[in-house]
């Protein structure tokens, strides 16, 4: 990559910066300088003014924010619109703007206080609703998915002041189905379905759909207007509150149906800016376009349609592909064309995979003139202990060298972390991807030292303590409290003095069927994993037959290990270096000690920081924005890229986005990692690679 040897803006840079129409559109790929052409285009209008104007310039993230700060305080250049300029993110603007209207408000940061919200707060609301009463009174831990499609509403642009009646919610559902999200409300659907809010047997046919739709509106969404109002009433808020709630009290006419005056003075933003375009919401449009309406501004809109990879969270390409249709007024675009980060190889052949997709703008993106060439592999590896090899020695051999692995979803990335953390090696991921941080760990530890000890003759309470924490992790949930009582009063009548006997012992047991398992059920799983000959079999007895430790989808909506659990990498590892349960038991323990938790690691990635030069895992989403002079992108083949759940031409176009984000990462080295006999990703072969990397395969 040949570094920019100075500021001079090049011709498409300058083009931008310089127009005098007050509506633009700038299409910035990834590496051409989109940052600093912000920052100039601001400067520009400074200098055409004829007066002090004012300048609000929405980011993204709290990185970019810090990013773009950081070169008004320092860089001589921009001294001259330094005071004019307003650097935020529409929460941290919607905050701020909360704080003056509203005192002791709460912002629930917490899943906690989020549960407290709905199971206490919003009691009076939910308590003579029967299908929410009766799905929360079933299990507690229905709150949290109940205040996340709350929010998501929110997200998705619904008011619960004007989506007052069933026909006018439709409308929004319609609109949503223009915006190509109506999926997030199939989804929400599916999810109320699961909870028993809704009734079971959506077929699919117009009649079905439309009586699922009713339900929805009787039984969640008019609770959904309540409970918003009641905790606004009780200075109550999650994240997106502050955007919602900052977008209606901006708006005119507000809520109350009174025309509110424009902003004018010093608070005036005579110009708008808006940053990674790409990734807002229906909600951030909303708000985006009330604030350019009441400030009368100007508005610059950046981004990337074909980095677009946050739809699953409500972000649509359709609003930077289209502009005008949603802000009423036309937009003057411009192209950024010169990637300056990437090297020639990497550009030329991600731009042949992403013009594949129809519902894109066109571009023509090249690289910065010398641009050095990058290694780019295909490789077959057929095992995971091979993969993890493979990947092992790219780290040994990297010198200074930063690597990241990209995975197209977390679970691909848990045996790779269990793997270097456990190994001692420099690896670093985000908190969210950490194993070792989740209670089913310590739940495993818990039975690592039950298999050790299994045998040994101990106290009888101890022994009895043990066969019971073996049985509650047999069961998918903990036994009930009078099934443990009645089980624990049966193993001790016995006096048995270690766990084996007392599991034993299971088998004698008289008493009611144990919450969803036999007695014998109990007792003969229980017998497979204390009577395993080696530590690997025992991990492989737990890895098959405890349900508490296994896949559970519910589960892994708060605990990242139930997503893929790593059981079946642990007994393999165990069984390939022969381990016994000390040696197991030690190396995972040195694995937690080691594995260092960075909260800063996107942001001082996106900086360019790359503390102690780790090697990095992240899913593909979480590695826009960053660079790395090696990238991995692991599974590369057809049912994870694209996943084997985009089935529509817009969900797989949606996939090459993502892949097209994974492929730009690289600086120097590129491997994309399949195993052998599986078909390909077809996505490599839109690439347009040379005959001799795809031979490698």
């Amino acid at each position: 990559m040949v570094p920019r040897s100075s500021v001079r803006l090049d011709s498409s840079q300058s083009r931008f910066c310089s127009s005098t129409a007050s509506h633009l559109r700038l299409l910035a790929p990834a590496g051409c300088g989109k940052t600093l052409s912000l920052l100039y285009r601001c400067l520009e209008i400074a200098k055409r003014a004829r007066g002090s104007e004012r300048f609000l310039i929405v980011t993204f993230t709290k990185v970019a924010t810090e990013e773009l700060r950081q070169r008004l305080a320092f860089s001589p250049r921009f001294a001259r619109i330094r005071d004019a300029v307003t650097v935020s993110t529409l929460n941290a603007y919607g905050f701020r703007r909360m704080r003056t209207q509203l005192n002791h408000t709460q912002l629930l940061t917490t899943a906690a206080q989020r549960h407290f919200a709905v199971w206490n707060q919003l009691n009076p609301i939910w308590k003579d609703r029967e299908h929410i009463s009766a799905a929360i009174a079933k299990n507690r831990n229905r709150t949290r998915p109940l205040m996340a499609a709350m929010d998501e509403l929110k997200n998705l642009g619904f008011d619960h002041t004007t989506d007052s009646n069933y026909d006018l919610f439709r409308r929004r559902l319609s609109s949503l189905k223009e915006q190509c999200l109506y999926g997030h409300m199939e989804r929400q659907l599916d999810a109320l379905t699961k909870l028993r809010i809704l009734d079971a047997g959506r077929s699919g046919d117009d009649e079905s759909a439309s009586t699922s739709v009713k339900a929805y509106y009787d039984r969640f969404f008019t609770f959904w207007r309540d409970a918003v109002l009641a905790l606004h009433s009780q200075n109550t808020f999650t994240f997106d509150d502050q955007k919602y709630w900052c977008w209606l009290d901006l708006r005119s006419p507000g809520p109350d149906g009174r025309k509110k005056p424009s902003v004018s003075g010093a608070a005036r933003y005579a110009h708008v800016l808006v940053d990674e375009f790409q990734d807002i919401s229906p909600l951030d449009l909303a708000l985006i376009r009330t604030i350019v309406e009441r400030h009368r501004a100007t508005l610059t809109i950046v981004g990337d349609d074909d980095q677009a990879i946050f739809e699953w969270r409500g972000a649509s390409p359709e609003y930077i592909l289209n502009p005008s249709l949603h802000f009423g007024r036309d937009f003057e675009t411009h192209i950024l064309s010169v990637n300056y980060r990437s090297p020639k190889n990497i550009v030329d052949h991600s731009q042949q995979l992403i013009k594949r997709n129809r519902n894109r703008e066109p571009k023509q993106v090249s690289s910065v003139s010398g641009a050095a060439m990058a290694q780019i592999e295909v490789r077959r590896v057929d095992t995971i202990d091979r993969r993890l090899e493979m990947v092992s020695e790219l780290a040994r051999t990297a010198g200074a060298d930063s690597i990241g692995v990209i995975g197209r979803v977390r679970s691909q990335l848990i045996p790779y972390e269990v793997y270097y953390a456990s190994d001692g090696g420099p690896v670093r991921m985000a908190t969210d991807l950490d194993v070792f941080a989740s209670s089913a760990f310590e739940d495993l530890m818990r039975l690592l030292e039950i298999w050790k000890r299994g045998h040994d003759a101990q106290r009888p309470t101890r022994a009895v303590e043990d066969a019971l924490a073996v049985c509650n992790l047999i069961k998918r949930y903990p036994l009930r409290k009078q099934d443990r009582d009645g089980l624990s009063r049966h193993l001790r009548e016995g006096s048995h003095r270690s766990c084996s006997d007392a599991v034993t012992a299971i088998g004698d047991y008289a008493g009611a069927p144990l919450s969803g398992k036999t007695h014998d059920q109990l007792c003969e799983l229980a017998n497979i994993f204390v009577m395993a000959g080696t530590v690997s079999e025992a991990v492989t007895a737990v890895h098959e037959h405890f349900r508490g430790l296994r896949f559970d989808f519910e589960k892994a909506e708060d605990d990242i290990w139930y997503t893929d659990p790593p059981l079946k990498q642990l007994a393999t590892m165990a069984a390939a270096e022969n381990m016994d349960a000390d040696d197991l038991i030690g190396r995972l323990d040195a694995a937690k000690e080691r594995l260092q938790h960075w909260q800063g690691f996107e942001d001082d990635l996106d900086r360019g920081q790359e503390v102690d030069r780790p090697l990095h895992l992240m899913t593909a989403p979480r590695a826009k924005g960053k660079e790395f002079d090696t990238v991995v992108v692991l599974e590369c083949v057809d049912g994870f890229w694209p996943h084997k759940h985009a089935k529509t031409t817009a969900e797989k176009e949606a996939e090459r986005r993502l892949f097209y984000v994974a492929f730009t990462r690289a600086r120097k080295r590129l491997v994309l990692l399949a195993p052998e006999e599986v078909p390909l990703s077809p996505f490599i072969g839109e690439l347009g690679l040379p005959k001799s990397v795809l031979a490698g395969t």
